[in-house]
């Protein structure tokens, strides 16, 4: 692979599965990319992600997921691997529809075709870790810089799924549960922000309630239940179930009430119950993220 590559000369392969607004997201993509190819409905974020890698012709490819559109000008860059490691995972972030947050989750992700199709993850991962996330044991740059955004919000499943799946992997050290009585102590500070803003934002958006009720249904199983969450996040199909089972959907407010307040009292976090206002203010003095370097790190 050459040390400098056009994004525009890079395949773009689309990975969607069973998201509400996979089509119309696609079409924008294929407006955007024409040159874009598609896997759907592969089972499995490993065997998904190994399909794409299958399908694309380049040494480097982005992948981009069914819930996400992408800012055109990331087109317009250049990657230049001599500034970051080009057998790693590139991810960049990407601005959360419901929340407003901007981190890695969702966002668009350069994958060396050998990497990818080498890893073992989630469905075939072969030790406790990697069974979780892609981060642990793969390579990874994490980037400064946000392409798209990331809308789970289309159905109230989604937006559930995208908060709980973010509820379990924010309460956890290294990839490992915490113990209610040292949660506040070992977990990682940014990562404690990410989780109470997804379990406390977003009740000015439609189905935004349903992504808190999520990410405090995630926290609360993980570190006050201590139910192992590894194959519950990698399973789509049977969070779409755990939704069915622990909410009633006409009484959203209470549910989050309930789960909000024993989070407060027995893990000792700021826990709020903020009104659709309350959100938009939140989200309209968040600090406004400024892009730099295509490659430039998120964290130096």
């Amino acid at each position: 692979m050459d040390d400098r590559v056009r994004v525009s000369d890079l395949d773009f392969v689309y990975i969607s599965y069973k998201e509400p607004n996979k089509e119309e997201n696609w079409a924008d993509l294929r407006n955007k990319v024409p040159w874009a190819k598609r896997v759907d409905g592969v089972v499995g974020f490993d065997s998904a992600h190994k399909a794409a890698a299958e399908l694309a012709d380049t040494e480097f490819f982005i992948s981009v997921d069914g819930d996400n559109i992408i800012d055109e000008a990331f087109l317009l860059e250049t990657l230049d691997f001599e500034k970051t490691n080009p057998k790693a995972v590139h991810r960049w972030r990407a601005r959360n529809s419901v929340n407003g947050l901007v981190y890695g989750n969702g966002g668009l992700v350069g994958w060396p075709k050998e990497t990818c199709l080498a890893m073992k993850t989630h469905e075939n991962a072969d030790n406790e870790e990697n069974k979780l996330d892609f981060c642990w044991g793969v390579p990874h740059e994490n980037l400064h810089n946000c392409y798209s955004n990331t809308v789970i919000h289309a159905d109230r499943y989604q937006a559930f799924t995208a908060g709980y799946r973010e509820g379990v992997k924010m309460s956890l050290n290294k990839g490992k549960a915490i113990d209610a009585q040292n949660f506040t102590k070992l977990v990682w500070p940014q990562n404690l922000k990410v989780l109470l803003t997804w379990m406390n934002v977003g009740a000015d958006v439609e189905n935004g309630k349903f992504a808190m009720f999520g990410a405090r249904m995630g926290c609360y199983q993980t570190v006050l239940e201590a139910q192992e969450q590894e194959t519950s996040i990698s399973d789509l199909d049977g969070m779409r179930e755990v939704l069915l089972n622990y909410l009633d959907e006409d009484n959203i407010d209470a549910d989050l009430q309930t789960y909000g307040e024993s989070l407060k009292q027995r893990l000792d976090i700021p826990v709020a119950n903020y009104t659709e206002d309350d959100s938009r203010f939140f989200k309209f003095v968040m600090p406004q993220h400024r892009n730099k370097g295509v490659q430039d790190r998120e964290y130096k």
